[in-house]
């Protein structure tokens, strides 16, 4: 049972059973499952108010521990907390507690897990060794020192006399032209280790898994298990596609001389699978000897061409599963494999002291500067935290012990609450289980999230902390941490619902998704839409094939709207028809339900939002809708590089950095800016045929013009001249300023204002000088570096 009674729902409160029990629920560690539109916040809310104003034992808000995941997050449940005291206050003008709780709530912790780590720092700073002056590096300055540590690191190793076993790692990690792929990998594990408690220990680990020499079989070494568990799951996948195309030989008009293909090519995956059960070594044999047979022939009116057509494409399907793998992971023999483990132990042992060496490094360039990144953040109130030594007094990686500081703040916290769990890494697990009560079953943890929503596993956070604890805790809590699952949706229609859940119920399970998608994690409707206002799910789908023979009447050019295929690429194609559809629900003034206020209105663009599993397409499709005369906005981080008023500024300030870059200079003379078309670049190019396009283009402006092109003459003339003078600006000024001297003197600024979406184009245009702004604000200089860090934005390297 729960440690605590719980009671029941108050008469006329708008709570459900399982939000009541996450709110009085305590006694033990909590994890409240809360699926999307759930009502989280609210109950996060109300259980900290219930707390505070507990008539058998209220709290102090500044004895809980309120983690979100975002500094607007904390902002809005301070407010939703203060509103609540204010409330209550009003009902009890008379308690002090309540009044004293208003007072104190602007001290309580209720943050960011960083922003309690920086106030954790602050207070402890003597313990470690910090500079107490220190300061955030923002994502700029840490990017660029990073760029500068690492290219330092690179130059030394390079210069060292028989540095063999670098050279030997440099090429087996990088391709002929850059060691860029090296690079990234070192930094990709620094990233990854300072994910984890023990950095160190982590690296280290890396190694030991290369140590094959005492191995003599495949299984022994320490990642095979993995491996054999995706090898199943492909081959289950084979099996899956053949017992279908089974299914397809067996119709009326199917293939049916085929049967006695896929009956042996299904003997064929089961002794894979049963091999694999037994051992690499004989997986190996089995898969060497693995022959799909010729296909039965299936002619004449007796078979329906689709039918064999589709099964012959499931065979080849499943083919293709069990000579990939062939191909992948049983070119070799067993022991050849093992061999080259053995032989690239030293090189990985090699790249880890590069990793270690980058960390101590940055570490080093940090703080001469007074620097700290997030990072940072967390090992710094790790150590803090923690008492680590063995009885020598030696530092040693395993079970954190508490320091002083942290049972100080076990005793300070009487409760720790933690939202969007789904999304903390090991080291911000660390940091939690030393601030809280020891034993999950007395503890006093109360954890909120849906590891359905965990999409941060690329920034290193941990989904299976939570999915632990979520098959570990039970509904009654009984032994364990106690689990509720809150699965009612208040925020979308049934429809809505309805199609989510038949789509993640084909799609997740334990092998794709590390969750069964069952009764207790579907969405169950909560709102109040009314039954006869349907707002059914839709696919739309764009055939290519009509798209490119999509003709206006006269059949010479595309009808304005219509989709040409050939001209515009996939993700144009995709804007125009959610334009041409959003515009048809607008004009249509079709009714949208409100479930707060109950009533309906006619849809209008800022009801209508458009949700992308990345923002690689964004910039394309505001350009489309801009086009169509739709309203849209974006909130890009990076994305408006992409912007084409964005790029041709971009490429204006590497031809002033570098003119003998053809492309970004052909963009800028081809632009608005100068405003040349094809055949005069064509002319500019004759005018010196070899070498780079500034060559021609100074060759051009030097010679004597012919009367027909005296105008372009005229038209590069100018531009070269002012070319000069803004090569000349970026090496006496700041970038910056630069670019608000560009902005003025070709006037793009006040053309890009004139132009289909011309608010959101200046807005793009003032974030490329804000971001000049924030680079100048770091120690950093220089419009090359500049650029450069802009590539790294880009996801590129320039």
């Amino acid at each position: 049972m729960a440690k605590t009674n719980i009671p029941p729902v108050p008469e006329g409160a708008t709570w459900t059973e399982d939000q009541w029990k996450a709110i009085m629920a305590s006694g033990q560690d909590i994890l409240v499952a809360a699926a999307a539109g759930s009502g989280k916040t609210a109950v996060l809310v109300e259980r900290i108010i219930k707390k505070i104003t507990s008539e058998n034992n209220p709290m102090d808000v500044d004895e809980l521990l309120v983690v979100t995941f975002t500094n607007a997050s904390a902002a809005e449940m301070r407010h939703r907390i203060g509103e609540a005291l204010e409330k209550a206050i009003d009902s009890n003008p008379v308690s002090t507690h309540l009044k004293k709780q208003l007072s104190l709530l602007n001290r309580a912790s209720i943050s960011t897990l960083h922003s309690f780590c920086l106030d954790v720092i602050r207070k402890y700073y003597y313990l470690i060794d910090v500079d107490p002056g220190f300061r955030i590096a923002d994502q700029t300055e840490g990017q660029l020192l990073r760029d500068e540590v690492m290219e330092e690191l690179f130059e030394e190793e390079y210069g060292k006399a028989d540095n063999q076993h670098f050279f030997n790692l440099v090429d087996a990690f990088t391709n002929d032209r850059s060691d860029e792929g090296l690079k990234d990998i070192i930094a990709d594990l620094f990233d990854f280790a300072r994910s984890n408690p023990s950095p160190d220990a982590y690296l280290d680990s890396i190694v030991s898994m290369y140590d094959a020499a005492g191995s003599s079989a495949m299984e022994d070494l320490p990642f095979m298990k993995v491996l054999i568990a995706d090898i199943e799951l492909q081959l289950q996948g084979a099996k899956q596609l053949l017992v279908k195309g089974m299914e397809i030989a067996k119709m009326p008009g199917g293939p049916a001389p085929r049967v006695v293909n896929f009956t042996e090519d299904l003997h064929v995956i089961d002794t894979l699978l049963a091999a694999k059960d037994r051992s690499w070594a004989e997986l190996y044999e089995a898969i060497q000897l693995a022959n799909f047979g010729r296909a039965k022939t299936c002619r004449g009116d007796d078979f329906n061409k689709d039918l064999v057509d589709k099964a012959a494409k499931l065979r080849d399907r499943a083919k293709k599963i069990v000579q990939d793998l062939r191909g992948e992971l049983f070119s070799r023999r067993p022991e050849s494999f093992l061999k080259d483990m053995q032989e690239m132990k030293p090189l990985i042992a090699v790249l880890i002291d590069l990793v270690k060496e980058f960390s101590r490094r940055f570490g080093e360039v940090k703080q001469e500067r007074g620097l700290v990144d997030f990072s940072d953040l967390e090992h710094y109130t790790l150590d803090i935290l923690t008492v680590n030594t063995d009885v020598e007094g030696v530092a040693h990686p395993g079970q954190p012990e508490p320091s002083e500081a942290a049972l100080a703040y076990r005793q300070k916290f009487k409760e720790v609450l933690v939202d969007e769990y789904q999304d903390t890494n090991m080291v911000q697990e660390a940091i939690l289980q030393l601030v809280t009560a020891e034993g999950e079953e007395a503890g006093n943890l109360f954890m909120v999230g849906d590891v359905k929503q965990s999409i941060y596993k690329f920034r290193l956070a941990e989904p299976n902390l939570f999915l632990g604890k979520y098959n570990r805790f039970t509904s009654s809590g009984e032994g364990t941490g106690l689990k509720i699952d809150l699965a009612k949706n208040f925020r979308s229609r049934k429809e809505v619902l309805d199609g989510t859940n038949y789509l993640f119920k084909q799609i997740m399970g334990i092998k794709v998704g590390e969750i069964d998608y069952d009764e207790n994690a579907e969405l169950k409707i909560g709102a109040p839409y009314p039954e006869d206002d349907e707002f059914p799910v839709e696919l739309l789908l764009i055939d290519k094939s009509e798209a490119e023979s999509a003709e206006t009447e006269s059949g010479d050019e595309t009808a304005e709207g219509e989709f040409d295929a050939d001209d515009l690429e996939q993700s144009q194609l995709e804007a125009r028809l959610m334009a041409k559809h959003i515009k048809g629900m607008v004009e249509e003034r079709r009714g949208v339900y409100n479930p707060k206020t109950k009533t309906s209105k006619p849809v209008n663009y800022r009801d209508i939002v458009i949700l992308l599993r990345s923002m690689t397409w964004a910039p394309q499709i505001m350009e489309e809708f801009k086009q169509q005369g739709i309203p849209i906005y974006a909130n890009l981080s990076t994305g408006y590089f992409q912007a084409t008023e964005v790029a041709i500024m971009l490429s204006l300030l590497k031809v002033i950095d570098n003119p003998y870059q053809d492309i970004p200079l052909a963009a800028v003379l081809r632009s608005p800016i100068v405003g040349l078309d094809e055949e005069e670049l064509a002319i500019i190019r004759v005018s010196q045929k070899r070498g780079s396009f500034y060559e021609a283009l100074t060759a051009f402006c030097l010679e004597r013009p012919l009367p027909e092109n005296e105008h372009l003459h005229e038209n590069t003339s100018r531009f070269f001249e002012s070319l000069k003078k803004w090569r000349t600006s970026a090496r006496q000024g700041s970038v910056s300023d630069l670019i608000s001297q560009l902005y003025r003197e070709t006037r793009f600024f006040d053309f890009a204002g004139g132009m289909p979406g011309g608010k959101q184009r200046q807005a793009n245009l003032r974030a490329l000088y804000d971001r000049a702004r924030q680079y100048e604000a770091t120690s950093f200089r220089g419009l090359f570096r500049f650029l450069r860090f802009i590539e790294r934005m880009k996801g590129t390297r320039g």
